[in-house]
């Protein structure tokens, strides 16, 4: 049916960090963040925050217990934000931005165990605080300026309030790196009005039912989003983000955090991939009944390429990567983007072939007959699209079936006169 056509992930990329992103006026942030704009790789621009939002790792602390130590990063960022104050705004809002800012790095940094190294070096401050002698108590480094042990001595008297918004704040920090990624993959932007939908339906989610609680959000909304969801991972290098969204392991732990609505967008594949995927499976349904009745489907073509896609990370599409032993036909094809062009090619080429396959399954559905094994391919928009773009080939889908209907029931007469 489909003609010719020509160790840790995160680990590995950590050395290829060049990624980055646009900056417009889309961006949802105060344009008062930013001291300047460094031109990097694949023409495009990658804001540089101001000392405000920088990342201060704390030295010596085990990822694995970070949350336990969220105290530390809130007064570390209240600290940050005295010493380096963001313009026009009151103490009030200062303080709640360093709280969300807070959580959010600690969480992020157990959760996806976060390192020095996966911080980029511009947005990345030296360390203030530190692990103590006993390996547990968080101290004031000796080597930090007046300013920072002043500011960090200061008790951090979390009011009741703040006690109670803290483990909120703790789930919604949960599906920051994630949905950073998601958004860079989808829409280029760490966070703007095109990938917005994807970061509120996580807040409705955390924050349901909480109607006093979600108050101390909601009042200042555009200020604590731009905190949480823009400036408390920016420091992340841009690949890590990218990765985690494209990750099975982090969708399984989104879910199990309650996160459903995030987990839903993950793991991040291109739709040109989503639209291969319901193809084959399509494919690989109606083949059993096909194959029962003399006939079949061959689909070894996009197959081929979907493995071949296999070698292409999906956070870096533009990355040239040498396939050993790649057939021929596909050499050329030596970037992800490539790749996914060719099968999105594929996929057009033969839209009219599955169309008709779509239409045979519908009204296999729809008598109520099921194959062996058959999902619920109704529920995939790119086969669903077929009905209106091929409506041709999928109504002669139709009329197969009920040819087939018409053929079982004249053998089953046949078998049935031999006794």
């Amino acid at each position: 049916m489909f003609s010719d056509t020509g160790k840790s992930i995160m680990e590995t990329t950590e050395s290829k960090e060049t990624e980055t992103v646009k900056i417009s006026y889309q961006e949802i942030f105060p344009i008062s963040f930013f001291t300047g704009i460094n031109i990097m790789s694949e023409n495009m621009s990658e804001p540089t925050l101001s000392r405000t939002w920088h990342w201060s790792p704390i030295e010596g602390l085990n990822p694995e217990g970070a949350i336990r130590k969220t105290d530390h990063f809130i007064r570390q960022e209240i600290a940050r934000m005295s010493i380096h104050p963001e313009i026009g705004i009151s103490p009030t809002l200062r303080r709640k931005k360093g709280i969300v800012i807070g959580v959010a790095r600690a969480v992020s940094t157990e959760m996806y165990r976060i390192l020095p190294r996966n911080l980029t070096a511009e947005e990345m401050d030296t360390a203030k605080l530190a692990v103590g002698d006993d390996g547990d108590a968080i101290v004031i480094k000796d080597d930090v300026d007046s300013k920072w042990k002043e500011e960090l001595s200061k008790p951090l008297n979390l009011s009741e309030t703040e006690k109670k918004v803290i483990p909120k704040l703790h789930l919604l920090a949960t599906g920051m790196i994630p949905l950073q990624g998601y958004s860079l993959l989808t829409v280029l932007y760490h966070y703007n009005y095109q990938s917005e939908e994807a970061f509120t339906a996580v807040e409705e989610l955390v924050w349901a039912g909480c109607d006093q609680l979600s108050w101390w959000w909601k009042e200042d909304l555009t200020a604590l989003r731009d905190a949480m969801w823009y400036n408390a991972g920016h420091p992340v290098k841009i690949s890590f983000k990218k990765e985690t969204a494209c990750s099975n392991t982090v969708k399984q732990l989104l879910v199990e955090a309650g996160l459903g609505s995030a987990a839903a967008m993950l793991p991040f594949l291109e739709p040109e991939v989503r639209k291969a995927k319901s193809y084959i499976t399509l494919l690989e349904t109606v083949s059993l009944i096909f194959k029962s009745e003399g006939g079949g489907c061959n689909w070894e073509i996009l197959s081929e390429m979907m493995a071949y896609l296999e070698n292409f990370p999906v956070w870096m599409p533009t990355e040239i990567v040498t396939v050993n032993n790649a057939p021929t036909h596909l050499r050329s094809l030596d970037t992800r983007k490539k790749v996914v062009a060719s099968i999105k090619e594929c996929c057009m080429r033969n839209a009219c072939h599955v169309a008709l396959c779509f239409g045979f399954y519908m009204a296999m559905v729809e008598k109520g007959d099921q194959f062996q094994g058959a999902k619920n391919l109704k529920r995939f928009s790119s086969l669903m699209a077929l009905k209106k773009t091929h409506f041709g080939y999928y109504f002669l889908g139709t009329e197969l079936f009920l040819d087939y209907c018409a053929y079982e029931v004249k053998q089953s007469q046949v078998v049935r006169s031999w006794t």
